[in-house]
């Protein structure tokens, strides 16, 4: 009785497995159809959308190298590369490290031997600053 009943599990825990694959494919294909209907060829464009995709030139000329840490951060925006020189070292520093090399405010704070609270707060003062700096110079 007891084999009876233990292979009656296994044939039922069988078929939900068959159709939860079997729904999960259908699901696959109804998602692949739906992607079909809304890509298009990139030869069928138009110019004005294929110029959204155009690279910017981000070469040394059109933008300022910092050094942070040993690492040098490329800015492309000038404008924002004299911002920041505006700075003082360690709010550089932080922007630096925060918005060109990627790292969060306890990887920051790990660095430099400041708390996580003191990162953020350093870094919204810089960035108050920096706004401060380029709505002023942008008008002139």
């Amino acid at each position: 009785m007891k084999d009876l009943l233990d292979f009656r599990v296994v044939q039922i825990f069988d078929s939900f497995c068959k159709t939860v694959i079997r729904n999960e494919a259908r699901n696959i294909k109804k998602q692949y159809a739906r992607l079909r209907e809304r890509q298009i060829s990139l030869t069928e464009l138009p110019e004005s959308a294929l110029a959204s995709f155009q690279i910017n030139d981000t070469s040394m000329e059109n933008s300022e190298v910092f050094l942070a840490l040993g690492m040098e951060l490329l800015v492309a925006n000038l404008d924002v590369a004299e911002a920041i020189h505006q700075l003082c070292e360690p709010k550089r520093k932080i922007i630096l490290l925060y918005y060109f090399a990627g790292f969060n405010d306890r990887e920051i704070g790990e660095i430099i031997g400041m708390s996580v609270g003191g990162v953020w707060y350093q870094r919204r003062k810089a960035e108050e600053e920096l706004r401060k700096y380029l709505e002023e110079n942008s008008h002139e």
